[in-house]
């Protein structure tokens, strides 16, 4: 396992080859972003996603497909890619359970996860959160330590795992709580240095920037990433990208 802040970003000059994904969670805040960048992507030339209901999004390398997550194992044949991003999540407000919240954030991740292993699919990302850990007495971070833990137990030639803060961007949906967050934070950014640096917000589009850069670094093994690596990435990109 790596805690990861070695430059993935430097892509220029080589020849990848167009790659196939498959997106779990692109409804969500992150998982909209990352959708939009693979498709404005020149390395990938289909990108397939999971839903519940169509989804306004057109594009020609786009497939959509309306799933069951009930009955996942159903669709194995979607899972023929190169790369799975998983950005699955809920909130205990939607899911009204813990069971329910368990079951979308542990069992349709691990489930998904277990058919990208069966396919050999060669790179899955999973956005996970800042303090997860199996142990937490926090149950959101518990669950998704549990999830990480797991993840890592299969056999995937690449995992790669985000551990995001709060995020920032626009919503389908009002989140009163998280929007409250987000302007405290925002008043009080001076705080977030050294050690707090990790805890400080992200914007998903970030996220999403850091996870596609990952899925094309062909990179082995396992990769965890904190909010301050993430955005040192795209900071370390931009410099590239404006010395081009």
């Amino acid at each position: 396992m790596t805690n990861c802040y070695e430059p993935f970003f430097r892509l220029g000059g080589l020849h990848l080859r167009q790659r196939t994904a498959l997106v779990i969670g692109a409804s969500g805040l992150v998982g909209g972003e990352l959708l939009q960048r693979l498709l404005r992507s020149e390395h990938y030339e289909r990108v397939t996603v999971f839903v519940r209901k169509p989804m306004a999004c057109k594009h020609e390398k786009l497939q959509q497909v309306i799933v069951d997550f009930d009955r996942i194992e159903q669709y194995e044949e979607y899972f023929h890619v190169d790369d799975v991003f998983s950005c699955l999540g809920t909130t205990m407000k939607k899911a009204k359970t813990k069971q329910q919240f368990i079951k979308v954030d542990y069992e349709y991740t691990l489930r998904a996860a277990k058919l990208a292993e069966k396919c050999h699919v060669k790179t899955f990302l999973f956005v996970s959160a800042i303090g997860a850990h199996p142990h937490s007495m926090f149950f959101y971070n518990r669950v998704k330590g549990e999830t990480e833990e797991a993840l890592q137990r299969l056999t995937i030639r690449s995992l790669h795992i985000f551990r995001p803060s709060l995020l920032t961007g626009e919503r389908q949906e009002f989140r009163l709580g998280e929007k409250t967050a987000e302007w405290l934070c925002s008043g009080f950014s001076f705080a977030f240095v050294g050690k707090w640096e990790k805890y400080k917000p992200i914007a998903a589009k970030q996220v999403a920037e850091a996870m596609y850069r990952a899925a094309l670094s062909e990179k082995q093994g396992v990769y965890i990433y904190e909010c301050s690596e993430m955005k040192g990435q795209c900071e370390q990109q931009r410099g590239l990208s404006h010395q081009q």
